[in-house]
């Protein structure tokens, strides 16, 4: 594993596009949910800033030579451009948005909302293995914040179905995580 991982960065260093895909399939999620925290409401703006921290990243390719550096400097590039954006004359223009005092200095979340970010990520990638009825459920559950009536009538099934593939997710996703030890699940669900 090791060995995989000096030859990915040797060849990320050596500008080697597929090792740079390798880390965007890693990192692109989290930093996606990570810049979000940020910007809230500016989904598009989060994802243009994530797709901007690669290619700076790409830029500087020749002064990495350890994953978590490189994982680090995504994350610090990334929160930088949202509190640039959120400061920008064009974001207070546009979105009438204040930036808070308190986010300028050190942010002592930052960490946790990394955390969280990758907690996500993990999250995501565990209904993306549940059957197509049970991720749609969770999806307009958890992430469009619809009730099970909502749901009933979009994706046109009783509510009782609703609950039943909702109840084999929630079951599903615990085990999952109950498996890999991943306390940390518990606290969004």
């Amino acid at each position: 594993m090791c060995n995989r991982l000096s030859t990915i960065i040797a060849n990320f260093q050596a500008g080697d596009p597929a090792a740079l895909e390798i880390y965007f399939n890693m990192y692109k999620r989290p930093l996606h949910y990570f810049a979000k925290s940020f910007l809230k409401h500016h989904a598009p703006e989060a994802e243009e800033i994530v797709l901007d921290s690669f290619v700076k990243l790409w830029q500087q390719r020749a002064n990495f030579n350890d994953e978590e550096k490189i994982k680090a400097f995504l994350y610090i590039v990334t929160k930088n451009a949202c509190l640039s954006f959120l400061n920008s004359a064009y974001a207070r223009q546009h979105f009438e948005t204040e930036l808070p005092d308190d986010l300028l200095a050190e942010d002592p979340e930052g960490h946790a909302k990394q955390i969280k970010a990758e907690l996500f990520e993990m999250i995501a990638q565990e209904v993306r293995k549940l059957p197509e009825t049970q991720q749609k459920v969770i999806q307009l559950s958890h992430y469009e914040n619809k009730s099970h009536s909502e749901i009933s009538e979009a994706l046109q099934m009783s509510k009782n179905t609703v609950y039943v593939n909702y109840s084999r997710a929630i079951s599903t996703l615990k085990k999952a995580f109950k498996s890999q030890k991943d306390w940390l699940f518990t606290f969004f669900m």
